[in-house]
């Protein structure tokens, strides 16, 4: 893709105050839509042309659309001869959240296989033509020209190695301060996680774990039909279960119902297990129709250790006795979290659905012991303190039909003088994390990459790098295959003075 004057055997896609007639159909997801808006914003910005909404497709320069379901788009893309083949896999099904742009007969085709696959390859596209990721979030700005070409012949597929990519907001303090000032509502709400997921979405991912610290995220239904609204899929952490953020939602859920003596502790049978059943049911009753994760098993409040009162006070028991009991009592929760699901959302659903457990902590012993786990849950390794995967899965676990996931950090707090805490400058170096990854990946982990950001800043490096390894896994090119070559094309992308060599050097 270039930006100069065209030759002969290059297309003027763009030219500045110049009008550009794009096709969008109004059957298209919301979300391709908001991305299609953003492009039309980022055009504008970078040559100050206009784009206005044609009929047809046949009177437009850029046709954008999602193949899956819309057979009056897959019969003209066919008559037109575009290259949908670069799309399907071997079996005929169509790629994950992949996308082709390709230039014919002097049109712009911008096809997805699914509603992310479209905006990846817009989000492409305006990366391309000048437009950082980062232009909100770190303020970086637009490459501007007078016109934006591509090669008559010009021709890109590309889509996810990895199947869910994205971001942890936790010790988000930092950014809530930050929201109060430039923010309608003052908190980590809809004003901020729409430019964190277009964040996401402009870097390829897919997937957050919200900020648990400050508010929670159910708190404002918004939030929720936001994220469904731009294709973001929300789950949660280690500690919180069934889309549920407990450090600030237990208390005031409990107050809210008038419910006193109430523990959360799942050893406890009777009215306080119908009520943690009832607690994580209204949870999945107002998210059961977005496309979201259940995280399942159970921790304490606040990544505190798995509470199991009833077990500890039992002097009747060993201590392996007490080990056994705590294993089996984690099944429990897994099997009734699961029936939960089931009568929520459907067997059928749920069984489709993302389920993470997250074997953390002293979670991975009770897990080690022959956690009943179902097959359809995907198991979510973590890596050390010093960002080294603590294992990777066995023989076993890679044949599961949930596969296999990671969560990694970037942003790290222990206790202090640990000398472990690494909150705003992150200490692991890109080719360490590369390494890990490439070996992770290698290892059959490529269900889900998470990644602890802290409050997001000053992470945008580590991040980008990490979410961009995750699309680009197992691929023979990428720019994420050298740590050195792409800090030097992330430097030259996000800074003026083309002075990446040197940067990555010192890097």
């Amino acid at each position: 893709m270039k930006s100069h004057q065209g030759t002969q055997n290059e297309f003027e896609l763009l030219k500045r105050n110049h009008t550009v007639p794009v096709f969008v159909s109004e059957m298209e997801n919301s979300a391709v839509h908001l991305a299609f808006c953003n492009l039309m914003r980022d055009i504008d910005w970078v040559c100050g042309c206009k784009l206005v909404r044609a009929k047809e497709m046949d009177q437009s320069s850029i046709v954008i659309g999602t193949i899956t379901d819309n057979e009056p788009l897959l019969a003209y893309l066919q008559d037109k001869g575009v290259s949908l083949k670069k799309l399907v896999l071997e079996d005929g099904s169509y790629r994950w959240e992949a996308f082709l742009q390709e230039v014919i007969d002097g049109v712009l085709y911008i096809i997805g296989t699914d509603r992310r696959g479209t905006i990846f390859g817009i989000y492409d596209l305006c990366e391309a033509m000048g437009v950082s990721p980062w232009y909100y979030w770190a303020d970086v700005p637009v490459k501007t020209c007078d016109v934006f070409c591509l090669p008559l012949d010009f021709s890109k597929a590309d889509w996810s190695a990895v199947q869910y990519r994205g971001i942890f907001l936790n010790d988000e303090e930092e950014l809530d301060d930050w929201t109060k000032i430039h923010t309608q509502d003052g908190t980590i709400g809809p004003d901020a996680y729409q430019s964190i997921f277009e964040l996401l979405l402009r870097l390829k991912a897919n997937f957050i774990w919200p900020a648990m610290h400050v508010n929670y995220f159910n708190e404002n239904p918004e939030n929720g039909a936001l994220a469904e609204r731009m294709g973001i899929v929300v789950g949660t952490s280690h500690c919180d279960m069934l889309l549920r953020s407990n450090q600030n939602e237990w208390e005031p859920w409990l107050a809210a119902k008038g419910y006193d003596d109430i523990s959360y502790d799942y050893s406890i049978e009777g009215r306080n297990r119908e009520i943690l059943q009832e607690y994580w049911r209204e949870s999945v009753e107002k998210n059961k129709n977005y496309e979201v994760c259940y995280t399942v098993g159970m921790r304490g409040i606040h990544d505190s250790g798995f509470h199991t009162q009833s077990i500890d006070e039992d002097n009747s028991m060993s201590k392996e006795e007490r080990a056994k009991a705590k294993s089996s009592l984690l099944g429990k929760v897994i099997q009734d979290q699961k029936q939960i699901l089931k009568d929520v959302i459907g067997e059928s659903k749920e069984n489709a659905s993302l389920r993470t457990f997250i074997p953390y902590k002293e979670v991975l012993e009770l897990y080690d012991r022959g956690l009943d786990l179902p097959e359809g849950v995907t198991l979510i390794w973590a890596n050390d303190n010093f960002g080294h995967m603590r294992r990777y899965p066995n023989e076993k676990e890679r044949q599961r039909s949930g596969g296999n996931g990671l969560y990694y950090h970037n942003s790290y707090w222990a206790a202090p003088g640990t000398a472990m805490s690494y909150l705003f400058i992150n200490s692991i170096p890109l080719a360490h994390t590369g390494n890990e990854l490439k070996k992770s990946y290698e290892s059959g982990i490529r269900k889900l990459w998470i990644l602890n950001v802290g409050g997001l800043k000053p992470l945008e490096q580590d991040m980008e790098f990490f979410l961009r390894s995750g699309w680009e896994a197992g691929k023979e090119e990428g720019m994420t295959k050298n740590a050195s070559k792409f800090v030097e094309s992330w430097i030259n992308a996000n800074f003026s003075g083309n002075h990446g060599s040197e940067a990555a050097e010192i890097y």
